[in-house]
């Protein structure tokens, strides 16, 4: 599999829990790569298309989840670019109505009573503006390999999605280009920092480790001071017990936030989130007064176990 289609795997291996994220979410995918056919008043029929399957069946279960509907997945062939295969998700008349109104896309004022942009509110709260991003890259989103390149882009039906998801990516925090190609807009992100923010902020955070694996390389390459030889087995057991503590820390924030946390916690969450590359020793020295290693160690598996009580309620 691409890198690309690894990264996605990983954002639906953690669907979002509240209804709220997951109508943003689906209103996402559904709006900037679905079709909604007009059959007359009040009636429609809407689909959502990809070239993975994996995101086909996730969309099936967020819709069946979400307006309690179950609608077909079709495989459609084309000769054209070589047997060229993508999986439709199709709902009936009645399905799609039903659909349409749980995301909150019906509006009689509306061209052919159909929202084109999120509904009022969808977006105000910031774990839905994420959720809504997440919909965006699996529908429409790409990111490239970071042993060659740092690029994630989506690419949008017309400019003023690609606008309108510019401009959420940018009060996130994010430098986001435009550009045209052929009859799309994209929106694209293409600093290193930015590429693997984004992807720890959407959930892929092993496509983020990789980028920030990618970096830390490139970097040593380009200088003879930094040190060219590690231990494959203490790396891999660093990246795997940084990526669980990124993982749960953003649990927390996304599900309560940190600013409830005692003061000891919150600083030992800060430090990580900020310092993703520092090891126990590292992190200790950032804290004021500096902590040791086991201090550390001890305050990151109060983080986890927190996270674990929260997943399991």
């Amino acid at each position: 599999m691409s890198f690309s289609t690894d990264a996605k795997s990983e954002i639906m291996r953690r669907p979002p829990e509240n209804m709220a994220c997951v109508r943003a979410e689906l209103a996402a995918a559904f709006l900037l790569a679905g079709s909604i056919s007009f059959k007359g008043a009040g009636r429609y029929l809407l689909s959502v298309s990809s070239e993975n399957a994996a995101v086909a069946r996730y969309c099936f279960t967020q819709v069946k989840k979400l307006a309690r509907v179950t609608p077909e997945i079709q495989t459609v062939r084309s000769n054209q670019l070589g047997d060229h295969v993508r999986y439709r998700l199709a709902l009936s008349e009645d399905d799609s109505l039903a659909l349409l109104d749980a995301l909150g896309l019906l509006d009689s004022a509306s061209f052919l009573g159909i929202r084109r942009e999120p509904p009022e509110g969808m977006l105000d709260r910031e774990d839905c503006r994420l959720a809504w991003a997440r919909g965006a890259f699996l529908a429409t989103g790409w990111v490239n390999s970071p042993d060659k390149a740092y690029h994630l882009e989506f690419a949008m039906p017309d400019e003023g999605h690609a606008q309108a998801l510019a401009h959420l990516l940018t009060g996130m925090g994010y430098h986001c280009g435009l550009t045209g190609r052929k009859s799309q807009s994209v929106a694209y992100v293409k600093d290193a920092e930015g590429v693997s923010r984004l992807l720890a902020s959407l959930g892929a955070f092993g496509a983020y480790l990789a980028v920030e694996n990618a970096r830390i390389l490139k970097q040593m390459r380009g200088s003879v001071n930094r040190q060219t030889n590690c231990d494959d087995s203490n790396t891999d057991k660093t990246v795997r017990a940084a990526e669980k503590q990124l993982a749960d820390i953003e649990y927390l924030r996304l599900h309560g936030g940190l600013d409830g946390l005692p003061r000891p916690l919150r600083e030992i969450a800060e430090a990580r989130l900020n310092n993703p590359d520092a090891n126990l020793t590292e992190l200790g020295q950032l804290l004021d007064p500096p902590i040791g290693k086991s201090g550390v160690n001890n305050r990151l598996r109060r983080l986890s176990a927190l996270a674990e009580e929260k997943r399991e309620k």
